[in-house]
């Protein structure tokens, strides 16, 4: 094979490239990665997700905030549609507040935002909004609006409707920040007798003092309106200012320190840059918004997309008509950037596009979720914690040596949440499955042939993979030529090293001794062997053997009463040597000529994690010219 000519294909930092012929596109690049992220130049299987809680009212959730206690200890706050809920870590539950009667009578675009205030005049303080106006009644039945949570009152939540003066009252808005020792309210309604709409709106408190919105004395809180007819839609903070995004333009509301007029409205760009209340994240650098015209990054000066590889993404696999879904959140502890979003003709939230800040590349997952947040517990969790009675019924066999501190975290640790829209709860990138059930994933390449300059035909002989070896992991390489819909050739493959494999398993019994069967496996009595990879019956895996043969097909385990094992479903192969964690080559054997070559690899299953270092395929030139 002295002729052949391989490419290597690694890192791995283009993600998907929708944008251009696949022919054209850099090889390192796919044309679906789905449950796959990339990360310091790897691709790798994206992780799981456990159940961490359920809000009572079974409605969907809403919105996530940590309150900042005066000692500097957090509390994790939920929101539905109706109420707020605070997580009790002695119960491992979410404790509803407000138990006299609903607080929300939120839709399903209504997302709740917030901000914690700290000062020493007021006792710290979660300011939240749902983006509504308030109904102006008294609790129990005050509904929307601006509402409030502190340490003074752990079973309730305050309702907060401050004066701006002249018989003028602030009744709510869309979103709360805090910037120059203030809270600032973008999108307000406020009564003077008339519930009105300000859509223009940035008003904000007395410097330090959130009980003082009066605009009418010099010092006090005060207002200003962007000179436009365009709507607030979102927003993120971005230094001394926050970048907002209306409907058809984007503005900075700058900070001036004048104590008279504090802030000040300065245009951008008239481009529409976002089109949900929740589709934009922030960055130290820039705030990036999600709209129907693509995705978009603001520095506070200038507006460019950085969808150049996905220009299409925004218009066409997110459902136009549930863009107020769009939600954008940052994971802090993986460096990426998660945009939840109906795909297709789904009415809710079933996909994200992941964008990782290491490599610049974008991949999706499948995934239901109506938003996402941080938490943390309030409690540190050892490995005895690990139990039915607390919600964490795992088992060391479940975790895997290499994955143990994944599920063991103290209380100052951030947690990644997400919630869907029953009121479950769940805490991300945790683990190998989605509550205990498989992720299947799967990605295909570009277009490949290293002649292709010259104009000619290649065949594929092989391919290789370096991956990270696994006991469990193992998928199928389909192999496809040009334009071509069905693969020519499918394999399988696994990912452990030269273990001196035997044969494939094809039944094991649950019986004292257990037996194995293994067509044609040609050992002998008194061979230690082992076992991987086997589906069901896992207590069988990676633990040597020593074996009575009974024929050519079958053989029994020495001393092994499998009686109470779990029952064999399928997999698994017999091999000569332990298996050991490292990385190895794994190969695949194609065959086809054209003048494309791609592959589609799927991984199906739980506890299954992969990671690809490099692909590197082999060619061998034909020489028959596609051009004539």
């Amino acid at each position: 094979m002295s002729n052949l000519t391989q490419m290597t294909i690694a890192p791995f930092v283009t993600g998907i490239d929708t944008d251009i012929e696949p022919w054209l596109a850099p090889p390192d690049s796919f044309r679906e990665a789905v449950n796959v992220h990339i990360h310091h130049g790897y691709l790798e299987k994206r992780q799981g997700y456990r159940l961490f809680g359920t809000l009572e009212n079974g409605e969907r959730v809403m919105g996530f905030a940590r309150y900042v206690q005066p000692d500097g200890s957090k509390e994790l706050l939920a929101f539905d549609t109706l109420n707020a809920y605070r997580y009790d870590s002695g119960s491992y539950t979410f404790t509803l507040l407000d138990s006299a009667g609903p607080i929300f009578d939120s839709g399903e675009f209504d997302y709740v935002q917030s901000v914690n205030w700290q000062s020493s005049n007021i006792n710290n303080r979660l300011y939240f909004t749902n983006g509504k106006a308030w109904n102006g009644l008294t609790d129990p039945n005050s509904l929307n609006g601006i509402r409030y949570y502190s340490s003074l009152s752990t079973t309730a939540t305050i309702s907060f409707n401050p004066s701006t003066g002249g018989g003028n009252t602030l009744y709510g808005c869309r979103l709360l920040f805090t910037l120059g020792q203030t809270i600032v309210a973008l999108y307000t309604y406020e009564n003077d007798g008339t519930t009105n709409e300000f859509p223009q709106r940035a008003r904000w408190c007395k410097k330090q003092d959130p009980s003082n919105w009066i605009d009418t004395t010099a010092g006090g809180g005060n207002y200003a309106d962007a000179a436009t007819g365009d709507h607030i839609i979102s927003a993120q903070a971005l230094k001394n200012q926050i970048i907002v995004f209306f409907t058809n333009s984007v503005w900075a509301l700058q900070y001036t320190g004048d104590p008279n007029k504090q802030f000040r409205w300065q245009r951008l760009n008239n481009y529409r840059a976002c089109d949900g209340k929740m589709a934009s994240v922030g960055y130290d650098r820039n705030a990036i918004a999600v709209g129907t015209r693509g995705i978009t990054a603001t520095d506070g000066s200038q507006t460019e997309r950085i969808d150049n590889r996905i220009v299409d993404f925004a218009n066409n696999d997110i459902n136009s008509t549930q863009f107020g879904k769009v939600f954008c959140y940052r994971s802090y502890e993986t460096l990426r950037w998660w945009t939840l979003y109906a795909g297709g003709e789904s009415t809710e939230n079933n996909r994200a596009l992941v964008y990782d800040d290491d490599s610049k590349a974008f991949t999706n997952y499948e995934i239901s979720l109506n938003c996402m947040g941080y938490g943390n517990t309030d409690l540190s969790y050892a490995l005895e914690d690990f139990s039915v009675a607390n919600n964490l019924d795992y088992s060391l066999e479940e975790m895997g040596e290499d994955t143990l501190q994944d599920y063991t975290f103290d209380q100052e640790e951030d947690i990644l949440l997400g919630g869907d829209i029953s009121g479950n709860v769940y805490q991300l990138e945790f683990g190998a499955e989605d509550i205990e059930g498989p992720i299947d994933a799967t990605f295909t390449t570009a277009s490949w042939n290293p002649f292709i300059k010259e104009g000619v035909e290649c065949q594929m002989v092989y391919v290789d993979f370096y991956v990270d070896t696994d006991v469990f992991t193992n998928g199928t390489v389909e192999f496809y030529v040009n334009d071509q819909v069905d693969s020519y050739l499918q394999q399988n493959i696994n990912f452990l090293p030269n273990l001196n494999f035997v044969g494939s398993v094809t039944n094991i019994s649950n019986t004292n001794p257990c037996v194995v069967t293994s067509p044609s496996h040609g050992l002998t009595s008194g061979t230690t062997i082992f076992l991987y990879g086997v589906e069901g019956m896992k207590e069988i895996n990676d633990i040597g053997y020593i074996i009575t043969v009974i024929n050519q097909n079958s053989f029994s385990l020495n001393g092994v009463n499998s009686s109470s094992f779990s029952p064999y479903v399928n997999g698994g192969g017999v091999y000569l040597k332990k298996f050991y964690q490292t990385r190895t080559w794994i190969r695949a054997y194609a065959g086809g000529t054209g003048f494309s070559h791609w592959i589609k690899v799927t991984l199906t299953g739980g506890e299954r994690p992969f990671r690809f270092h490099s692909i590197k395929p082999a060619f061998r030139k034909r020489g028959k010219r596609v051009i004539t």
